[in-house]
């Protein structure tokens, strides 16, 4: 744990840079990829529900927290009434 904290404080100067969300992003992107073509190469039956359970845990912690893309904040208002929130 001492290993992960010293790196974060190591990357702290970086957090300043205006290029470093761009950076974020792309890295993001790659893993994103690279976890989309592991569970390609799984069966569907097995990719489907991982897919579909990682949506849902995403889904609810943005109403828990409120804290969704302003693009689907309509849906999100939506759906609230019915899940818990923490506000």
């Amino acid at each position: 744990m001492l290993y992960v904290e010293q790196l974060f404080k190591s990357l702290q100067p970086l957090y300043d840079q205006p290029w470093f969300p761009y950076a974020l992003g792309c890295i993001g992107l790659l893993f994103a990829y690279s976890i989309f073509k592991t569970l390609n190469s799984l069966p569907k039956l097995v990719m489907y529900p991982i897919i579909g359970t990682t949506c849902v845990i995403v889904c609810m912690n943005w109403v828990y927290n409120r804290n969704e893309p302003e693009l689907i904040t309509s849906i999100v208002d939506a759906i609230a009434p019915f899940l818990h929130t923490k506000m």
